[in-house]
């Protein structure tokens, strides 16, 4: 029998090797950007939020996932270096 949400995700690397998704992956790229914890926390609900409907994603499609949802928030700035450390 199934409990709560059991449905993990899979990210599959430009490599195409395909590892385990752990939330804090997206919490450490989130910390490496800035130190606001409110910040933190709005982009990575809204991220995950937006995962849940995934059971692989690629890579790079997180990473637009991450990219936009800095700037739909309005934290452009933040959007802007994530682009130019991840993306770019």
């Amino acid at each position: 029998m199934l409990k709560g949400n059991t449905k993990k995700l899979n990210v599959q690397l430009s490599d195409g090797q395909i590892i385990e998704f752990m939330p804090e992956m997206v919490h450490s790229d989130l910390l490496a950007l800035t130190n606001n914890q409110e910040i933190i926390n709005r982009t990575e609900r809204l991220i995950l939020v937006q995962l849940s409907s995934y059971t692989i994603i690629k890579l790079h499609e997180l990473q637009m996932i991450i990219y936009k949802t800095l700037d739909k928030l309005r934290y452009h700035k933040i959007a802007s270096k994530y682009y130019n450390t991840e993306l770019s």
